[in-house]
C-alpha cells in the first residue's frame, strides 16, 4: 500500500515538472532592403526606402513602419506610415516609404556645409510593426500579437553647395543717334551634382543715372548639375526714358551703367552690383 502512494506522487510530480510542448515558429524576416536617393536640392533630398517582407509559419499583416530620418548621426525627421500589407505564411510581401526630407534647415546650416565641403552620410532606420493571428484557446478569444522588425540603410551624398552669382558679359549698341540698347548675361554657376531649382533672379538697370529697366526673371528655372545657367536682361535708354537728353548721352558715346540683382533659391539669396561705362563708336 505504501508502494502504491509512493508511486502516485512521483507520477503527479512528473506532470508538474514535464515542459510544455510548443510547435515550432518560424518567424517573419526582411530578406531584402533598399534605401535610395531619389532627388536631391541644397536643402531637401526625396527618399524610397523598400524591401520584402517574408512570412514565417504563420499569416502577417504589416501594420506601419516607425522611421527616423539620420543626417551624420544627428536625427533630423522622424514619422510613422501606414502600411496595411498582408502575406500568407512562407509568402513574401513588398513594402515601400516615400518621403520628401529636409536635410538642410536654415542658411546657415547651408553655408556651414559650403564651407566644409566633402560629403553627408543619409540614412533611414525604424521598424516595420508587424501582427500575426492568435487562434482561440479555451477560454482566451481569438487575437493577434505584434511584432517588430528592424531596418536601417544609409547612403553617402555630397554636401550641398552654394551657387555662385555673376555678370558673364554684356553686349550693347547704338540704334540710333537717341537710343542705345544693352543685353548683360548673368550667370548661375551651379557646383552641385544635381540640378538648381531657382526661385527668381530680381535686377534693376540703370543706363545713364536712370532706372530703364527692372524686374524678375527664372522663376522655376533649372540650372543643370556642374553647369552654369545664363540669363539675359535687357535695357534700353532711348527718349522714352531719358527725354532730350537721350541725344546728349548718345552723342557723349560713354553711357554708365549700374546693373544690381539678386538670385534666389531654396535658403538661398545672393546680391549682385556691377557698375562700368558702355563705351559707343563714333559715327563715321
Amino acid at each position: 500500500m505504501k508502494r502504491s502512494i509512493v508511486a502516485l506522487v512521483l507520477s503527479l510530480a512528473a506532470c508538474k515538472t514535464a515542459p510544455e510542448v510548443v510547435a515550432d515558429v518560424t518567424p517573419p524576416t526582411v530578406p531584402q532592403e533598399e534605401f535610395t536617393i531619389v532627388t536631391q536640392s541644397l536643402s531637401q533630398v526625396d527618399v524610397k526606402y523598400d524591401g520584402v517582407i517574408e512570412a514565417g509559419s504563420e499569416d502577417l499583416t504589416v501594420e506601419s513602419a516607425k522611421w527616423e530620418f539620420v543626417v551624420d548621426g544627428v536625427v533630423k525627421e522622424s514619422g510613422v506610415a501606414k502600411l496595411g500589407l498582408a502575406a500568407a505564411a512562407g509568402q513574401k510581401t513588398q513594402f515601400a516609404l516615400t518621403e520628401s526630407l529636409n536635410y538642410v534647415k536654415t542658411h546657415e546650416e547651408l553655408e556651414a556645409m559650403d564651407a566644409r565641403g566633402g560629403s553627408l552620410l543619409l540614412a533611414m532606420r525604424g521598424t516595420l510593426v508587424v501582427s500575426v493571428p492568435v487562434p482561440a484557446a479555451g477560454d482566451k478569444p481569438a487575437g493577434k500579437r505584434t511584432v517588430e522588425l528592424p531596418f536601417a540603410k544609409s547612403r553617402e551624398v555630397r554636401t550641398p553647395r552654394l551657387p555662385h552669382f555673376k555678370v558673364i558679359d554684356f553686349d550693347a549698341g547704338r540704334f540710333s543717334d537717341t537710343e542705345v540698347q544693352a543685353t548683360f548675361h548673368l550667370g548661375v554657376e551651379n557646383l552641385n551634382p544635381f540640378q538648381l531649382s531657382l526661385s527668381g533672379i530680381d535686377y534693376s538697370v540703370l543706363l545713364g543715372g536712370k532706372e530703364v529697366s527692372k524686374g524678375t526673371i527664372g522663376a522655376g528655372e533649372r540650372v543643370l548639375a556642374a553647369s552654369t545657367g545664363v540669363f539675359d536682361v535687357t535695357a534700353t535708354l532711348n527718349e522714352e526714358s531719358h527725354g532730350k537728353d537721350a541725344a546728349k548721352i548718345v552723342k557723349s558715346l560713354v553711357v554708365p551703367y549700374v546693373l544690381t540683382g539678386t538670385v534666389r533659391a531654396q535658403l538661398y539669396a545672393e546680391p549682385l552690383e556691377k557698375r562700368g561705362d558702355i563705351k559707343l563708336k563714333a559715327q563715321k
